[in-house]
Order: structure tokens, then C-alpha cells, then sequence
């Protein structure tokens, strides 16, 4: 059994279905469902039994999942032991990061990520250039964060998911708003700080899908000319959480509703790739250390 195939079991076994524990792995419900049956059938056991139309867990499906949970925990802590092994006798893994990572991540994020145990260096590059890297295996992984979740040519790990939040100035008439909804985006300009659109690629998508069609934008590069835009006109920032923590005070922040995209993180990676594994053990390590802190 594969350790993709025990997470997908144990998050249908937490989640009310097949379709949410699909959302919450980032795949399909068809895979879910296949690494269910592949385990009842590696097992002879059966894990569901369907009550009131809802899928519940069987006696032996309790046992299972507690035991499994165990199974899982021991796993990635060989693989944080073998990556700390490996690093006394493989070089430190090369990994590519997009310019806004760690500026939207907590604080103490990098020094931490650094401080990986099977040692890491870190090269800073455009977006598209770390899938680029990924891709051609120029790098051991890419770190990026982004509205997409697939990412064609690349193998991927989700690490986390954070809020998306509106930046605009105290006098729009938004200001007073507990949430932006995204029909509240039409006829309106957005503001991305980055230094492309490539990573709004799904946002774009869900505006055109909801029939939003009159959303203008500009990509900003300095955040001192996005303030000045944001107080003095109608533009709304697209950022992250840790900005929205530390917003001007002339200006406010306010989260996005459900329907908006929100940023992923996530692993690219080659796992055809000698250092597969190792790379797996930092995006493992990254996700269980950042689980606290913006979740």
C-alpha cells in the first residue's frame, strides 16, 4: 500500500463523504473511492456501511482507521529520519521558491524550512519559472503558492490553504463589509502584487464561470504604489493573511467569501526523480509545522 492511497482512506474516513474528503486531498472523488475499495480488497475487510443514505464507518472500519492513523504517524517520521540520515551522505536538496512565498507565510517560516534536518538550499524565482524547473527536473522541487491546483508536467503535494483577503481604502464603500462577495467584483479593478497573473489563473476561471465578466486588473510589483492606488480609488487588493495582519491603517482588510479561490501551497516535484522521496519528507515537514499556524 501506498502512503497516497492510506491518506485518501483515512480522509474519507474523517470526512462526511467521498466528495469532501476529495476536496480536502485535492483530487477526485473517483480516486478516493478506488483507494477505498483497493484497501477492502488488500484487507478483506469492509470499511463503509450506508445508513439513512450516509456512508458510516463498520466496527472493523473504526479499528482500521485507528490503527491506520498510527501507521501514517510512524511513516512520516521514517521519513523525516531518513531524510535526516540521507543528509550526511547526499548533498542538500535544491528547491525553487516563488517570490511571494515567504513573504505571505508567517513569520520565522524560512528559518524554519532551512533548518530541515535533510538539508535544503533555496533559490528564489518567478512563478513560471518554478514550474519550468519542476518540470525539467532543474531543481529537486518548486515551493509555490497560487490560486491553481493543477499544474500539467509536474507531480504535486498540497501543503496548505490560506485565506484571500480584499485590501481597500477606509473610504470605499466596501469598508464596512464583513465579507467582499465575489459579485461585489464587477464593474471594479483589482489590484495583484506580484510580478505576473499566472498564479490568478483559477480566479479568473471562477469570475468567468459566475458570469463576472467587467473586472479590469493590474499586476503591481511595489507594494508602496498598491497602497496609493488602494486609499486613493476604487481598486482592490488581492493579498494574502500575513499582509492583511499587517495592513496599513488607512486602509482595511476583509476576507473574501467562500466562493473566492484561496491560496495553495503546494510541492512540484518530479516522483520519478531520485530525490523524490527526500523532497516528499521537506514538503511533509513544511505541512505539519505550518498546520498550526494558518490553518
Amino acid at each position: 500500500m501506498e502512503t497516497q492511497q492510506l491518506e485518501f482512506v483515512l480522509a474519507a474516513m474523517k470526512a462526511d463523504s467521498f466528495a469532501q474528503a476529495a476536496r480536502k486531498c485535492y483530487t477526485s472523488r473517483q480516486n478516493i473511492s478506488h483507494a477505498v475499495k483497493a484497501t477492502e480488497r488488500e484487507f478483506g475487510v469492509v470499511l463503509f456501511k450506508r445508513e439513512n443514505k450516509k456512508l458510516v464507518l463498520t466496527e472493523d472500519g473504526k479499528i482500521f482507521s485507528a490503527k491506520a492513523q498510527r501507521v501514517l504517524d510512524t511513516v512520516r517520521e521514517m521519513h523525516q529520519i531518513a531524510a535526516h540520515n540521507g543528509s550526511q551522505t547526499f548533498e542538500a536538496l535544491n528547491v525553487a521558491v516563488s517570490t511571494t512565498l515567504f513573504s505571505a507565510l508567517p513569520s520565522g517560516t524560512a528559518e524554519m524550512l532551512l533548518n530541515w534536518p535533510g538539508g535544503v538550499r533555496f533559490e528564489e524565482m518567478d512563478y513560471e519559472d518554478c514550474i519550468g524547473c519542476a518540470s525539467d527536473e532543474s531543481v529537486d522541487g518548486a515551493l509555490v503558492i497560487s490560486m491553481n491546483r493543477d499544474y500539467p508536467g509536474c507531480d504535486s503535494f498540497h501543503i496548505a490553504t490560506m485565506p484571500v483577503y480584499a485590501w481597500i481604502g477606509k473610504k470605499s464603500p466596501l469598508a464596512q463589509r464583513q465579507t467582499i462577495a465575489l459579485e461585489e467584483l464587477e464593474g471594479r479593478r483589482l489590484l495583484l502584487v506580484s510580478k505576473g497573473d499566472s498564479q490568478y489563473r483559477q480566479m479568473f476561471l471562477v469570475l468567468r464561470n459566475r458570469g463576472i465578466h467587467d473586472v479590469s486588473y493590474n499586476v503591481i510589483t511595489g507594494i508602496e504604489l498598491a497602497h496609493e492606488l488602494v486609499k486613493h480609488t476604487d481598486s482592490i487588493g488581492v493579498v494574502s493573511e500575513v499582509f492583511a495582519m499587517n495592513a496599513p491603517s488607512d486602509t482595511v482588510v476583509i476576507p473574501f467569501d467562500g466562493s473566492f479561490p484561496a491560496w495553495q501551497i503546494q510541492l512540484l516535484y518530479q516522483a520519478s526523480a531520485k530525490t523524490s522521496r527526500r523532497v516528499l519528507a521537506l514538503a511533509h515537514f513544511a505541512k505539519e509545522r505550518l498546520d498550526d499556524k494558518i490553518q
